[in-house]
């Protein structure tokens, strides 16, 4: 028995010894069955080549959806993106108005409070002018009062033998001048 392997070349030039009736039968039925073993292998070869083609065309077909789906996803990602980005720009604009609107309350509540401040202030001034104008007003009655009690002892006495009518003026400075003693003894 020899051994073959099989090329396609090979089988057609196989030559086989002849004996009385033609070709020995015992190396042609050996020669045939290699060929079939040979068949046999190449087709159970050819099937586990087929089956993996098949099997890595399944894998390349789970793959090209795999990847369409992750296409589809990627896609919907970037929408996803474009929609955060605008409500971020949206909201970023809202804060900014709102921070606006809030800074233009505070400088108008801060000139409302120095228009109340200036009132206050002018109210102040005026209270403080009119004290002035008092003040200075019972100054002079009370300087005009030194003036009348530097007259001589003798009209002093005058005066007092006279009945006369009380003279406001004098009644209002003295008035005064207690109200001013009286005044000094609560400021000490």
């Amino acid at each position: 028995m020899r051994a073959l392997a099989l090329r396609p070349e090979d089988i057609t030039e196989v030559e086989f010894s002849r004996s009385f009736r033609g070709y020995n039968e015992e190396e042609v039925r050996e020669f045939l069955e290699e060929v079939a073993t040979q068949v046999a292998l190449l087709l159970e070869e050819r099937e586990k080549v087929l089956q993996e083609n098949r099997e890595l065309r399944r894998k390349l077909s789970e793959q090209e959806e795999y990847l369409r789906k992750m296409q589809l996803q990627l896609e919907e990602w970037k929408k996803q993106v474009e929609v955060e980005k605008e409500l971020a720009r949206r909201e970023s604009q809202m804060i900014v108005k709102e921070a606006q609107l809030r800074a233009q309350k505070i400088v108008d509540e801060a000139l409302e409070r120095k228009r109340e401040i200036e009132a206050a202030y002018r109210g102040l001034f005026e209270k403080y002018r009119l004290f002035q104008i008092r003040f200075k007003s019972l100054l002079q009655t009370f300087i005009e009062s030194i003036e009348k009690e530097g007259l001589s002892e003798e009209f002093r006495e005058e005066k007092r033998e006279e009945p006369q009518e009380k003279d406001e003026a004098t009644e209002v400075v003295r008035f005064s001048l207690k109200d001013l003693h009286d005044e000094g003894r609560m400021s000490k």
